[in-house]
């Protein structure tokens, strides 16, 4: 057998139903007890009506809003509702409808709030889920409340347009493909251009405490009247560039199913944006070159806001667009991995790269889970 589901029943049916028992029976009888039922019926009515239209009369609502969003993980979008104007009636049960105009979102949590009193800042957060990389559309903001008998939702807008950007998905991957980027055939720690702690000399200076023993230049200082001291070169990470190659058409890829092929373009924007992260994570100067579509070129650095600007370059990337012959870079000192979308093409002068096909590697080279 199964369970027994509540009855859903409409506050605006409920009141019309006791109305319909109780107004008739008191016209006609003149009962003072029906009246006085009546009266209170109506009465009701009359506050479940009209308060939903006067609790929110001077909201002041603004969006807060992360830098980004990621495919696959919780979004939050922050309200900071503030009641302005003189001391009134207070609001209950607020909500806060976002039109996010067919966005292929998930709501998780919607944004609600409990209580607002005259001169309150509360703040409400809505949940999303992105499915999709691309923008996120907030159209308008609408607070709405039905207190306190749910016979009339009022609404009131109170935010306009903005926009989110949803960064690809990422994935872990497996320990032996790490090694490979930061292996034989990559680009290696090297000199810096700073004063630091490595390996290489940097210039002379005179020596000071706390300086060991292996930094003092015994030979110069033999000369004069002061130790002198070696300063060192600041040691510089690995410089890994990430190459997604996207020259070829869809229609042009190897799988006559349309969906299939783009779907595996999808699957190599999430394989670059691992690796980029992946690259991050580990300290490496990390970089971006996008082959076919018209896009900025990020050079191998570190940092958390330039790993932002390669994601949203590739969260942003239209692959209806037409495809271009771009050339690979070249002339620079770092690693290369070069990923495409349904089989390995080797790039001219990138013999020694790591060539990564997301038909073929897409599924291997992500970490399984214990």
């Amino acid at each position: 057998m199964s369970p027994r589901q509540p009855l859903a029943v409409r506050p605006s049916l409920a009141f019309l139903l006791a109305l319909m028992l109780v107004l008739p029976p008191a016209l006609l009888r003149g009962n003072n007890l029906l009246v006085l039922l009546s009266m209170v019926v109506l009465a009701a009515a009359a506050i479940g009506l009209l308060t939903p239209r006067f609790a929110l009369r001077g909201m002041q609502v603004r969006r807060l809003l992360p830098r980004h969003g990621r495919v696959g993980e919780s979004l939050r979008i922050r309200y900071r509702i503030r009641r302005l104007g003189p001391r009134g009636i207070p609001a209950f049960a607020v909500g806060v409808d976002e039109d996010l105009q067919g966005a292929p979102v998930e709501i998780e949590q919607p944004a609600w709030v409990l209580h607002i009193a005259s001169g309150d800042t509360v703040h409400g957060d809505l949940h999303v889920v992105p499915k999709r990389r691309g923008r996120i559309v907030l159209n308008e903001a609408r607070l709405g409340t039905s207190f306190p008998f749910g016979l009339r939702r009022s609404r009131q807008a109170v935010a306009g347009r903005r926009e989110i950007v949803v960064h690809p998905g990422t994935v872990r991957l497996r320990p032996a493909l790490l090694r490979s980027i930061r292996g034989l055939g990559l680009d290696g720690p090297r000199a810096g251009r700073r004063r630091g702690h490595g390996e290489e000399w940097f210039s002379m200076r005179p020596a000071r405490a706390g300086d060991r023993m292996r930094d003092i230049a015994w030979r110069i200082s033999a000369h004069r009247d002061e130790l002198i001291a070696m300063e060192r070169t600041q040691p510089q990470p690995p410089r890994v560039r990430v190459i997604l190659d996207l020259r070829r058409a869809t229609v042009d890829l190897d799988d006559p199913d349309f969906d299939t092929a783009r779907a595996m373009e999808e699957q190599a924007i999430v394989l670059a944006a691992s690796v980029l992260r992946a690259g991050f994570e580990a300290g490496d100067e990390v970089g971006l070159a996008v082959l076919g579509l018209s896009c900025v070129q990020h050079d191998p650095r570190r940092g958390s806001l330039h790993l932002d600007r390669m994601m949203n370059t590739l969260a942003l990337l239209d692959l209806d667009g037409t495809r271009q012959a771009t050339p690979p870079p070249t002339g620079e000192r770092a690693g290369a991995v070069v990923v495409q979308s349904d089989r390995v093409r080797p790039l001219g002068g990138y013999s020694e790269a790591l060539h990564l096909s997301a038909r073929k590697w897409g599924g291997r080279l992500m970490e399984v889970a214990p």
